[in-house]
């Protein structure tokens, strides 16, 4: 079975992703293993500019549904314009 994927470009340099993670990619990014292990969902930001990339895990969830949930969040509140205070 292929792994469920989401993707939404926020901007010109930030895609969010939902997303299985390798275990390499796992061990190479996330420092403290405070998330609980490399299996599940995560919801991810990937922010380039010029040769500076960054790679972030914003959440992880059991359930591909779950984690669909937070990046439709994500997604929608990027999507209007809103006011941050």
């Amino acid at each position: 079975m292929e792994d469920l994927v989401l993707k939404a470009e926020i901007d010109e340099h930030t895609t969010l992703y939902v997303s299985t993670i390798d275990r390499r990619t796992y061990d190479e990014h996330v420092t403290e293993d405070n998330l609980g292990g490399g299996d599940g969902y995560f919801v991810i930001r990937s922010w380039k500019r010029g040769d500076l990339n960054r790679f972030e895990v914003l959440a992880k969830s059991p359930t591909f549904a779950a984690a669909g949930d937070i990046f439709d969040m994500i997604v929608g509140s990027a999507n209007r314009n809103f006011r941050r205070f």
